[in-house]
């Protein structure tokens, strides 16, 4: 039986190579937990389209996509999570009246509600191309999750507006992830420990960012790397020195 599980956020965390890839020393760190009967974990806000290539080259077959949206276990499907179009249409509402776009994400792909100057700056710094336009988008697709294209003084206009309705957490510098608030990274890898049914699981997360703060409050040990927002720094257990962050922390408790 699993008796140890590391959970790995991927942009700022174990992508350590650019977006989505991944050093070599990283690659033979999966590896070699693997050989140690560690189960390896990635908990993102990507979705299944944007990461098969990784999942491939790191042979990796459990894994929670869109902040606990989408749960795979052993290549069985785990959670799908349909965002309600009711709650889509009222954040939609708010940010018309803020002149901000939404995204649409699902594991097949995505859509924007418009382009304006603050979403293109998202939109170049992450090097995306070809962004659909889309409006429409929710009406005749499934969602698993919202982004809000806003700076750091809106944010708390939308916790505000919908508090005990949403989780709206910030992912970068330009973005924030828009969740139900009984979905999340901690959820999902709750679901997870309990279908490998060992109740002494060791929980090992790794991450960067505040939508890591439910994984880092559910794990026994978190690591946040060196760049973390200091919300995550604070519930971490331990605080990467380097850039390294992962290999880093991996070290540090000896998992390789």
């Amino acid at each position: 039986m699993i008796d140890t599980m590391a959970v790995f956020d991927l942009d700022g965390t174990l992508c350590d190579g650019g977006p989505l890839t991944v050093s070599p020393a990283t690659v033979t760190a999966i590896q070699t937990l693997k050989a140690r009967q560690v189960l390896p974990v990635i908990a993102t806000g990507r979705s299944h389209y944007e990461i098969i290539d990784l999942l491939h080259q790191l042979d990796l077959h459990t894994y929670i996509l869109a902040n606990g949206c989408y749960i795979i276990h052993q290549d069985e499907l785990i959670q799908d999570y349909h965002f309600p179009i009711d709650k889509i249409e009222a954040v939609i509402r708010m940010a018309q009246r803020n002149h901000d776009d939404v995204g649409f994400f699902n594991q097949q792909g995505f859509a924007i509600t418009g382009m304006n100057d603050f979403t293109r700056q998202h939109v170049n710094r992450n090097h995306l191309k070809q962004i659909p336009i889309y409006p429409e988008f929710f009406r005749h697709e499934p969602v698993n999750f919202l982004n809000l294209y806003i700076k750091n003084d809106k944010e708390s206009l939308y916790q505000s507006a919908f508090q005990n309705q949403l989780s709206i957490l910030r992912y970068a510098p330009d973005a924030v992830d828009v969740m139900p608030l009984e979905i999340s990274k901690a959820q999902g890898i709750l679901k997870i420990k309990q279908l490998i049914g060992n109740p002494n699981l060791k929980i090992y997360a790794f991450g960067d960012q505040n939508n890591d703060l439910s994984m880092f409050s559910f794990a026994d040990y978190g690591i946040a790397m060196h760049q973390a927002s200091d919300p995550l720094k604070q519930r971490a257990t331990y605080i990467a020195q380097t850039d390294h962050g992962v290999l880093e922390g991996l070290q540090h408790y000896r998992l390789i």
